[in-house]
């Protein structure tokens, strides 16, 4: 199935397998990147305020090429002959980028001292990020061009969500086997480091092998030069979005939100257990409360797009998910110690069901670019899901600094065993639960008052899909 041989009426096993693998091996490689800053410190020796410097640069290139490649793609594509496939070329190119920019990561800088190992691993982090961008941009418009559909969206959306928990279960428990077996020494990263790309690099290819790309032969019509020359994609587009395009707009704000959510929790969450619970080895426990959750709302939520809106489901999870963070907050501010299981198992459903909006966003991010196609006539997957996942980055960025800023206004005192003031107890509770639940309120208004598709329109962009796809075909019997 490398290639595309023919219309694919309905997708099948394999096809949601596929699309799911990227994210899979996506995450493999990020684990390992997780381990980075030790990697730098312990055995490149660099200075951690050296460090901290080029990890701002990366985190700018981080944000400006996820719009800057999408747009890229859009663009090539107009220009190009063969019309068949968008994206999936890309996603096969990028499987070389991140193999050496993964294995050089970790092996090159220790073949060097001073500014040049510096140099040579701020050059290597880049190329992978580049080769991650151009494979999770293709990937992520990948399922606007596969889906036809609500109930496709939703199947595809749930098939990344579990490839993405399924990369992280198998990084997380094989990379540090392979690195703790090995030793932290150059040799046993570089081991690791290359396991890590050969493992994510194969899943990335399983998905370019198993993946179709279904809607965009739609878009060969035969046109006027005028019509060609209106269609033209052009990087200043993606303004004219935001205007025309609430739905798209809704998922930004959601985006922000919800990353948000995670990055204000994820920065106190190690202080809930270790400091007002008192035994941090919990959390893994808490971890593992919440992916019963995910796994169960990936499983049905396909299942009910098929009755209901796929709009009203998320935001239903939302919804019950916040009920449940406010009343755990009124059990955390009520007693004097918590029971921890009790806590874990509250928390742990409510913050599992908003977190799966996160994997189940990306079948409305597909909705999103046709419903922009209907309104603009230009189909520009590639700039809208970058400009999408700059969001994510940026709301990441903000939040993660926003979070260790907190902690310090509510009084949080640093040191091990240091009692902590009721008010940095109240902090760090309210950073657990109660901001995350408000923060989730602004994810559940966008799709309530922003989002506006409903099926009146969805039916108007089903009639206009098939009078394009009527044109098509008249076009091809002519020739």
């Amino acid at each position: 199935m490398g290639k595309n041989k023919g219309p694919v009426t309905k997708l099948n096993t394999m096809h949601h397998i596929g699309y799911g693998a990227a994210d899979a091996g996506g995450v493999v490689m990020l684990v390992m990147i997780g381990y980075l800053e030790r990697f730098s410190r312990n055995v490149l020796g660099i200075d951690t305020t050296i460090y901290a410097a080029i990890l701002i640069v990366w985190n700018v290139w981080d944000a400006i090429n996820d719009p800057l490649v999408g747009t890229f793609m859009d663009v090539m594509f107009t220009k190009a002959k063969n019309k068949k496939n968008k994206f999936r070329p890309w996603i096969l190119r990028s499987i070389p980028i991140l193999a050496v920019g993964m294995i050089s990561l970790f092996t090159l800088p220790t073949l060097f001292d001073g500014m040049l190992c510096i140099v040579v691993l701020f050059l290597s982090k880049i190329v992978f990020e580049l080769g991650y961008t151009v494979m999770n941009i293709g990937m992520g418009s990948l399922l606007g061009v596969m889906a036809t559909n609500d109930a496709e969206r939703a199947s595809l959306s749930s098939a990344r969500g579990f490839g993405s928990t399924v990369g992280g279960m198998i990084g997380s428990m094989a990379l540090p086997i392979v690195l703790n077996a090995l030793g932290e020494t150059p040799a046993g990263y570089a081991a690791t480091g290359i396991a890590a790309a050969v493992l994510g690099c194969i899943l990335v290819f399983i998905h370019y092998t198993f993946t179709v790309e279904r809607n965009v032969a739609a878009q060969n019509t035969v046109k006027t030069e005028a019509e060609k020359e209106a269609e033209k994609v052009k990087v200043t587009d993606i303004l004219n979005v935001f205007k025309v395009n609430r739905p798209y707009l809704a998922l930004c704000v959601h985006s922000i939100c919800i990353c948000f959510v995670q990055g204000i929790a994820n920065g106190a969450i190690a202080y809930m257990y270790g400091d007002v619970l008192g035994n941090l080895g919990l959390q893994a426990m808490g971890s593992l409360i919440s992916m019963p959750v995910m796994f169960g709302g990936l499983i049905i939520a396909p299942i009910l797009a098929k009755k209901f809106d796929f709009v009203a489901i998320i935001r239903t999870f939302i919804l019950v998910g916040c009920i449940l963070l406010a009343g755990c907050f009124v059990y955390a501010m009520s007693v004097e110690t918590m029971i921890p299981m009790l806590y874990i198992i509250w928390s742990g459903l409510g913050t599992g069901l908003i977190t799966l909006s996160v994997q189940l966003q990306w079948g409305l991010v597909g909705e999103a670019i046709d419903y922009n196609e209907y309104l603009t006539g230009k189909r520009s997957e590639g700039a809208i899901y970058g400009t999408f996942s700059l969001t994510r980055r940026i709301g990441q960025t903000l939040s993660g600094s926003l979070a260790v800023l907190m902690l310090t206004w509510f009084g949080y005192q640093a040191g091990a065993g240091t009692a902590q003031p009721a008010s940095a107890i109240f902090g760090i509770k309210a950073m657990c639960i109660l901001i995350p639940a408000i923060i989730a309120m602004g994810s559940w208004a966008s799709f309530t008052f922003i989002w506006d598709i409903n099926d009146e329109k969805r039916a108007k962009v089903a009639a206009w899909k098939e009078e394009r796809a009527a044109k098509n075909a008249e076009a091809a019997d002519a020739e």
